[in-house]
């Protein structure tokens, strides 16, 4: 059995991300490859949630220092965050988490109970502070990229948020293949001095929280300590091939952060009222992600996600144009292929397409040509399919893309 690789060795190998000494270690950069990676996992992940009804907002990345003092960033978790930048008498500080400047958006204008929920989702990045040494690859990096999304809604629609949440990472995991547990992460009752809000807030989220695990039917483990310094979450942990652990994406009842920056709307009642805020993420950082389906692929991605789905390799110069015309017809239906017109042999295009992991290779030569409309294919496991018609080729791809196989 071949040794499994990490996602640093594998990146490398298939150019999909690097790192510079003079950008800084914890920065990742993200190559052509390595950037439709990024991008396919960002289309996926923004359907699933238009689905589900989210709305999608654009915030900047960075706030005034008042932003984080009104959130209490600055009061609980200042020593992860970059010190603030002062610029022609205005303090501002790289944002350590987005949910002030959403919770601003739902601020903008008075709601009544009937227009919530109000659901907002955005990939965006946030900022954090860690020790160079516990820097690791894409796993722990400076500047982490959410599919963060925050619903403000009724204590009355809690639940059903929830399950709109779990919907999501449901199909999710389907997706990806992944086992998983659930941990729920509340506060350490013996150090209360670094979370936000009162005993008696806190213990209301809790129970909160269990009631709609169990309401739900859904196997969780406790464990006190994990919770965000505003409010206990649900996480989902996940078991990757190699029998990993990783910790993704999480749902968090917040009943702090509305208290603090005075969050309301008007009931039927016509009285005012807090409403409950819902920080959820179902990827959690796209970085650390990318490296755990690295690692859990082994870099062998399922079609619909390989940066590079196809290689046409032309026998000799003379089989360039035809191998050309049909790159062009296939990127137009949108899929990632590349020409490899190196003056290298065919053994050595075929092997390495096959070290990079590309899902098919159609081979071109005078027998393909000749027959006008026909490729000879193989699969990066080196199953030989034989002469596919282009178009037949192209129905192949489309559904396997579309089933997720």
């Amino acid at each position: 059995m071949n040794k499994s690789k990490s996602h640093q060795q594998i990146g490398q190998e298939q150019d999909l991300f690097t790192f510079s000494q003079l950008v800084g270690s914890g920065l990742p950069l993200f190559t052509p490859k390595g950037a439709t990676l990024r991008r396919v996992l960002n289309e996926y992940i923004d359907n699933l949630l238009a689905k589900e009804g989210y709305e999608f907002v654009w915030i900047p990345h960075i706030g005034r220092k008042d932003l984080y003092e009104k959130s209490g960033h600055l009061e609980k978790f200042s020593q992860d965050m970059f010190p603030g930048m002062l610029a022609k008498d205005r303090e501002y500080i790289l944002k350590p988490a987005n949910c002030p400047h959403h919770i601003q958006i739902f601020a903008r204008k008075p709601w009544s109970y009937r227009d919530l929920p109000q659901r907002y989702a955005e990939s965006t990045t946030q900022y954090r502070s860690e020790q160079s040494g516990e820097l690791e690859g894409l796993a722990r990096v400076l500047a982490l990229t959410l599919d963060d999304s925050h619903v403000f809604a009724r204590e009355d629609q809690v639940k059903e948020e929830f399950q709109r949440a779990l919907r999501i990472n449901k199909q999710m995991l389907s997706d990806f293949k992944l086992d998983n547990w659930i941990r729920l992460s509340v506060w350490d009752p013996k150090d209360k001095k670094k979370y936000l809000g009162d005993e008696k807030t806190w213990e209301e989220m809790q129970t909160l929280m269990e009631k709609i695990l169990k309401e739900l039917s859904i196997k969780h483990k406790k464990v006190e300590g994990e919770a965000a310094f505003y409010g206990p979450k649900m996480d989902l942990m996940v078991t990757d091939s190699l029998g990993k652990q990783w910790q993704l994406s999480t749902i968090q009842v917040d009943f702090n952060l509305p208290q603090r920056f005075n969050l309301t709307y008007i009931d039927e009642n016509g009285k005012e009222k807090k409403p409950v805020m819902l920080h959820r993420a179902t990827f959690g950082s796209y970085e650390r992600f990318l490296a755990m389906i690295i690692e859990h692929y082994q870099g062998a991605f399922p079609l619909w996600l390989s940066p590079v789905q196809t290689v046409l390799i032309p026998i000799s110069e003379r089989h360039i144009e035809y191998a050309s015309s049909i790159v062009e017809k296939l990127k137009k239906e949108e899929i990632r292929i590349e020409l490899d017109n190196r003056r290298e042999t065919l053994p050595s295009k075929i092997r390495d397409a096959t070290l990079q992991k590309v899902n098919y290779m159609g081979i071109i030569g005078d027998k393909e040509i000749e027959k006008k409309g026909i490729i000879s294919v193989r699969t990066r496991d080196g199953k030989d399919l034989g002469q596919l018609e282009v178009s037949k080729f192209l129905q192949k791809l489309q559904e396997e893309i579309d089933k997720k196989i």
